[in-house]
């Protein structure tokens, strides 16, 4: 006979937060802010043990008495492994399955965490989540044996941030809890404690709410949000530098389980020979290519050493860990899909854009998940120290939100391959998915990356005489942000010379870079401009390099979800198409999203 299922939950505290020191000691209506967040936790019907799961550290020894005052369980483990020290609470409390969250939440909801054991026995599921509550309302539910597995996969012991280690790859079961309740789905409203206006919101909130002896609901929390809006407004600043925190901290670090040793490559022109030489660079030299021989490359250089294949058919044969597709962007699907079919590839990595429209991308998606295959985008100038250098600006100093980002980017078409007829190349034809737009979607996907989503896109193209092609030659594009921030990006064949630059203006500060000089300078507020980033001598192939290096460990750590998969470069895609609509009609399109913490 099975035991009855034994339920803890995790509230995961320490008292090392910088931001707002001991934050959980805070008090409110005389009593630790954390003491009434465990009160609330106790109306929970179906947990058997309440634990408050803290460090070794010194610091943290207080938590023990806030545990014993409050009449719960403590457990003192890993300072930094948060995986780590959940098992072994889990092990110690002898549970079969845990609800947990961290104790910054003072309002995590009991009945929701209720409902997430009765989803559990419903599911079986590995994860539970609850996305749709307000952030600070949900639980997350782990099974104690997939928080085991997750344990022996990981390759770091600093977790604090672990939601990924069970979304990214692939092997677990994750449900998300649909919210019926119309009057709860807050996704975008954020109840955490992590800043001081943090403390004045739930300051505030408890003095409307507060009785001795009772704990409000979260509908009375809501009612009063709803009918007080100028609460919301209290802390609603903090909302976007919260959510780039967490997810600075939340990429995962896992084991390799496999060695990548084979490669495919399908479109062997300038940009896939590129890739061949990297490979070997990194370490991987059996390479096939796929001939089609209708390219302006019709052998491949002999010092490659490449096996070259010329059906499909032939593949079959042949163990291959990775394919590279870099044919031109409307075969993308396509071939994709025939990889699949023909070769039992563990990674795939296609060149930007995923194909050359949305239609179809969605289905290579569910596809490449169903067989377990590893997806990447080439957005190679993500890789670019320039790019990395913005990113890091941003993170490392206190400048604001981004106001506005500025793209510039010119090159006269004739002088890109001298060696070949411009007009019968990719980049210009429309059959094969060319035009500037899609050709240069890497700032497209640049300012996705640092402004996030976006609302609407206003677009414009111009004809020039000089270039008689079927395909957009200049594009310009104005792109309002989820965030409030706009990008404006100006894409041509026509300047010369070629030139790649642009500006990201922040509230308090801006940057300014310049790809042709290598060079990335800016200004914080009260401060001097300097630069940033500048190597005149830099090797433009190593961001290329890079990029494949990340697609590798990708594929031996098993990441099924990652910011350069399939799935994700659909984003970019979408504006492309919003552009040509808005184009066409003349007024601004609405683009279609799905994001999760939108505060």
């Amino acid at each position: 006979m099975s035991r009855k299922l034994r339920v803890g939950y995790l509230i995961i505290g320490r008292l090392k937060s910088t931001r707002l020191p001991k934050k959980l000691l805070l008090e409110v209506k005389g009593k630790p802010i954390i003491s009434h967040m465990i009160e609330r936790i106790k109306l929970a019907k179906k947990i058997d043990h309440i634990i408050l799961c803290t460090s070794t550290n010194y610091q943290d020894k207080p938590l023990k008495k806030i545990a014993e005052v409050n009449n719960i369980d403590h457990y003192f483990g890993d300072p930094d492994d948060v995986l780590l020290r959940m098992l072994n609470t889990a092990e110690e409390f002898d549970l079969d399955y845990i609800l947990t969250i961290t104790a910054d939440c003072p309002f995590a909801d009991p009945f929701y965490a209720d409902a997430i054991v009765g989803k559990y026995l419903e599911t079986d599921a590995d994860l539970i989540r609850q996305f749709d509550l307000p952030h600070g309302a949900f639980s997350y539910g782990i099974k104690v044996e997939a928080l085991k597995k997750v344990v022996a996969l990981k390759d770091s012991s600093d977790t604090e941030v672990w939601g990924r280690y069970f979304t990214d790859t692939g092997m677990f079961k994750v449900v998300d809890f649909n919210v019926v309740d119309k009057h709860h789905y807050r996704p975008g409203l954020r109840m955490t404690l992590d800043y001081p206006e943090d403390f004045q919101f739930f300051e505030t909130i408890f003095n409307y709410l507060y009785k001795d002896g009772e704990v409000f609901s979260l509908t009375e929390i809501l009612n009063l949000l709803d009918e007080k809006p100028e609460i919301v407004a209290i802390n609603e600043s903090c909302g976007q530098k919260f959510k780039r925190r967490l997810t600075s901290q939340s990429e995962p670090k896992l084991k390799r389980s496999i060695k990548v040793k084979s490669a495919l490559i399908i479109g062997a022109g300038s940009i896939g020979q590129r890739h061949i030489r990297n490979l070997i660079q990194i370490g991987i030299n059996t390479i096939f290519a796929l001939r089609s021989n209708k390219g302006y490359y019709q052998k491949l250089p002999v010092e490659l050493n490449v096996i070259e294949i010329t059906n499909w058919e032939q593949l079959e044969c042949h163990k291959i860990d990775i394919a590279i597709i870099s044919n031109p962007s409307s075969l993308h699907l396509e071939t994709a899909l025939k990889v699949l079919k023909y070769v039992s590839v563990r990674g795939m990595f296609i060149e930007k854009p995923l194909s050359h429209s949305t239609k179809g991308c969605k289905e290579l998606v569910e596809q490449l998940k169903e067989e377990g295959v590893i997806s990447f985008v080439g957005y190679n100038m993500m890789f670019h120290p320039i790019v990395k250098n913005s990113i890091q600006f941003r993170g490392e100093n206190d400048v604001g939100e981004i106001i506005n980002i500025q793209c510039q980017v010119g090159q006269w078409l004739p002088d890109w391959h001298p060696y070949e007829d411009y007009k019968k190349a990719y980049y210009a034809r429309k059959d094969l998915g060319g035009g500037v737009a899609l050709t240069m979607v890497h700032e497209v996907h640049l300012v996705l990356e640092l402004s996030g989503l976006p609302l609407h896109v206003y677009g414009e193209i111009s004809n020039y005489k000089q270039l008689d092609l079927d395909v957009d030659v200049c594009s310009d594009l104005m792109i309002k942000h989820r965030t409030g921030a706009v990008s404006q990006i100006h894409l041509d064949y026509l300047q010369q010379p070629a030139h790649r630059n642009g500006t990201i203006s922040f509230e308090k500060g801006w940057l300014s870079y310049d790809f042709n000089k290598n060079e990335l300078t800016g200004q914080k507020e009260k401060e001097e401009q300097s630069i940033i980033w500048s190597d005149l001598n830099y090797d433009y192939n190593q961001m290329y390099i890079d990029q494949m290096h990340e697609f590798v460990r990708y594929v031996e750590e098993r990441r099924m979800i990652h910011k350069f998969d399939a799935r994700s470069s659909i984003e970019s895609l979408k504006v492309i198409e919003a552009h040509f609509e808005s184009a066409i009609n003349g007024a601004r399109v609405e683009v279609e999203r799905n994001e999760r913490f939108s505060f």
